[in-house]
């Protein structure tokens, strides 16, 4: 999985057998079939497991960015594994428009879920994203299967695939929780392709633009492998021309790993820049000389960018906005 740097240069951006039974002959990834009803509820996940309930969920778990983007739907998420809140503060990107306060926490240290707090919670699934077909992001591997003694966990597929897709797939789940739910996914997706549509343009209207993700330490640089993240994944499918390391990563990898000594490697007119660990002028300090004479940051086009956000259309339009803002005020001609 990704890498939580403590310099960091990039966009990251951005699951099983449930209680009252499950079937693994769903209708599949990114399509599954969705319903809820007086008879019961059932949801198909990106695993191709099939989650039926006897009735609608009354209680959910989520990881921070689902917690995100089911709030977007009046869906309500009881408790959240994951970031709620910045170091300052402020509400994490992760969970998009929503408030810290409207969920309560089972930890926001990635990988560490409250077990107790998890039991007392008594969830009726558990709502993850998904690296990779086995790999659940916020989930140690050695704690599913004691999370799925308490409730199945319901997974959405992000990794090697654009955005809209895992956008859709929280979409449907929130709208198998009512006709309202269903009524602001389709609202929000409105917004979310008007967005689409205007970074289209300022993409078009600036052709030479060149953009670089990546991530970092005080050691180590990363490179991100644009296909392997649903954000860049999107933006490129917009026209954006996000620079591709030509040491592609290894199975599950999703970044060449350089020494600083070769920040030179690929060039770039815009870098997007992860500040979770800290802000644009605390990383700029912190790079060595060779780092901070490249001519993006020479320029002021290393910009901050939300690591990971939450899965909803209208956290996702909201973000895109901003980029496009950043694209039309870029200038495509650094280097």
């Amino acid at each position: 999985m990704h890498k939580l740097p403590t310099i960091a240069l990039a966009v990251l951006v951005a699951v099983t057998a449930a209680c009252g039974g499950s079937d693994d002959d769903g209708a599949g990834a990114g399509g599954g079939a969705a319903s809820s009803s007086a008879a019961g509820w059932t949801f198909t996940d990106d695993r191709d497991v099939t989650h039926t309930l006897d009735e609608v969920p009354d209680s959910i778990a989520a990881q921070s960015t689902i917690a995100g983007g089911l709030w977007e739907y009046g869906v309500e998420v009881d408790g959240v594994f994951g970031p709620l809140r910045r170091a300052d503060g402020e509400p994490d990107p992760a969970i998009g428009l929503a408030d810290p306060d409207d969920f309560t926490s089972l930890g926001e240290v990635e990988g560490e879920i409250s077990m107790e707090a998890l039991a007392a919670l008594q969830p009726d699934i558990i709502v993850a994203p998904m690296w990779g077909p086995d790999t659940y992001w916020g989930i140690a591997a050695d704690a599913v299967d004691e999370l799925e003694q308490i409730a199945p966990i319901v997974g959405i597929r992000i990794d090697e695939r654009p955005m809209d897709e895992p956008l859709t797939r929280v979409g449907e789940l929130a709208a198998t929780f009512g006709d309202e739910a269903a009524g602001e996914v389709d609202a929000a997706r409105t917004d979310f392709d008007d967005a689409s549509g205007a970074m289209s343009d300022a993409l078009a209207a600036k052709p030479g633009l060149t953009v670089l993700a990546a991530s970092g330490t005080l050691e180590e640089l990363y490179v991100a492998w644009p296909p392997g993240f649903p954000d860049l994944n999107y933006y490129a499918s917009l026209g954006m021309q996000l620079v591709e390391p030509t040491e592609h990563p290894e199975a599950g990898g999703f970044w060449e790993t350089l020494s600083w000594e070769q920040v030179d490697t690929y060039e770039a007119d815009l870098i997007l820049s992860d500040v979770r660990g800290a802000t644009i002028e605390q990383q700029i300090a912190q790079m060595p000389p060779t780092a901070q004479d490249l001519p993006a940051v020479q320029a002021d086009q290393m910009v901050a960018w939300p690591a990971a956000t939450a899965l909803g259309y209208g956290s996702s339009a909201a973000v895109l906005a901003e980029l496009t803002a950043t694209v039309e005020a870029a200038d495509e001609d650094v280097v």
